[in-house]
Order: structure tokens, then sequence, then C-alpha cells
């Protein structure tokens, strides 16, 4: 049964507890396994899919609403708080500028809990009973939650072709400019043009994406056993205070609590 109710903005929640888990990392591969703690309020530019095995997950919108969620689909730049962790929760993020994320666009899921859960209740039929330990576990699980959510999403529309050629250029320049002036005429476009259209398709901005880009470097740092201060400078923050700000508000948590404590599962080499 679930539920859904309307509580103080001011009520914070305890965070007690560790994400003792598996944290599968690689390129295009974002998924953790495990005890889920409970958040800050957040926000990135992925989509993020949750299971939990046991015990559903209390989630918090933006606008104070809480919902018990045994499955959710939260929306990129959408907030969200983990009011109450559970034991055995896998979270998938999904990048939104890709084609799994155009096609989970199309599902129209709002900002509130209620809609999270409710798009969520795709996944009931998605066949996975157990976390995943190895790689490939991790990836069975991925696509059996894509194919659920996806079974009644029909193809979405082209990615532009400056956005596109923008999406391949990022990665690679966040070691020099990344501002739109810098950008736009590397694609071709006015910086007002690049700003709407990055927008538009993506369905945020583009400064979270270059913050969501720095963060993933800095994780592949701290996944090499960098500290955290060799990791921010190593992904362009000024610190490791820098660094945790960004961490919190785009993550809800701060590195310290993954960082030399959850299990780094990577794609087997070769």
């Amino acid at each position: 049964m679930t539920s859904s109710r309307r509580v103080s903005p001011r009520a914070r929640p305890a965070r007690p507890g560790l994400w003792g888990g598996r944290l599968f990392f690689g390129p295009q591969r974002l998924m953790y396994a495990g005890p889920l703690a409970p958040t800050e309020p957040h926000a990135h530019p992925t989509f993020q899919v949750m299971v939990a095995l046991g015990e559903p997950v209390r989630m918090r919108d933006g606008d104070s609403h809480e919902a018990d969620c045994p499955w959710a689909v939260i929306p990129p730049d959408v907030e969200h708080t983990v009011v109450r962790g559970a034991l055995d929760v896998v979270l998938l993020h999904v990048p939104a500028e890709g084609l799994a994320g155009r096609r989970l666009r199309m599902l129209g899921v709002g900002a509130r809990a209620e809609d999270w859960l409710r798009a969520g209740e795709w996944l009931r039929t998605c066949g996975v009973a157990r976390l995943p330990v190895r790689w490939a576990e991790a990836e069975a699980w991925t696509r059996a939650l894509l194919s659920a959510l996806q079974a009644e999403v029909g193809a979405p529309p082209p990615t532009h072709p400056a956005v596109k050629k923008l999406l391949r250029l990022l990665p690679e320049s966040l070691d020099g400019d990344v501002r739109l002036s810098a950008l736009a005429p590397q694609v071709g476009l006015s910086v007002g043009r690049l700003s709407h259209l990055f927008r538009a398709e993506a369905g945020f901005a583009l400064r979270p994406y270059i913050l969501w880009l720095r963060l993933q470097r800095a994780a592949e740092h701290l996944q090499r056993g960098a500290s955290l201060t060799e990791a921010a400078h190593a992904a362009g923050f000024t610190d490791s205070a820098h660094l945790n700000h960004s961490f919190r508000r785009t993550l809800g948590l701060n590195p310290s609590e993954i960082a030399g404590v959850v299990q780094w599962v990577g794609p087997p080499s070769g």
C-alpha cells in the first residue's frame, strides 16, 4: 500500500547509516545497488529509476508531498529527497540526452511524488528479484528496467545535429572554456539559439549538465583512490568544499558518504 501526504518544508530527515552497497560505474552507466540512506533535497540532469525489493522508500517532492515508493521514475531537474531509505534498493541514472532518456521523456512524468510512483508502476513487471552483484547482472537489470518502462513508448524525435555535436565535444572540453559564448561558435549557432535549443531538447539548462560531467570526472578519480581534494582539482572544482557543495546539491549527499564505503564495480577490461 502506498500513501501520500504533505509535511512542513522545515522537516529535515535524519541521516543515519552508510551507503554500503555496490556502485556500478562506467561509460554511460551509473547504478547503485544496496542500502539507501536518507538524503538532502537535490536534483540532477538524469532520469532516476528506483526499485525497492523490500520495504518501500519514502520520497518527498519539492512541494513537500511524500509518498511510499516501492518503485519510482524521477525526471531530470526535479527536486526530490529520500526521507526514509530501505535495505535493498536499486537506483539507475539514465542520461536524459541519450536515446533511452529521450524515450523516458515521452512518459511525461511530473514533478510530484505521486507522479514518480505512478510512472514506476510499469516496473512491477520487470522480473528482477535480487540485487546485482556483477557488472553483467547490472546490465541485465538495466535492460529489464528500461524495457518495462518503454514498452508503450514510441520512437523519440531525433536530436538536433548541433546538440549532438555539443554532446560529443563537452566531455573532452572540461579543461577549457565551456561558457556558452565559447561553445556556440563550435556548433554553428548563436549563444541564445544554443541555450534555447539545448534546454528544449535535453529538458534542462547546459550549466547543470556541465556540472554533472565534472562530478562524473571526480567520481572516476575517487574510484581510483584519489582523495577528495585530488578529485576536486582533477574535475575543475576549486577545492574539496566546492566539490562537496556540488555533490550535495546534485545527489543529496557528501562524496565522503560513498568514497571508501561503496564497492566500486566497473565494466570488464579487454
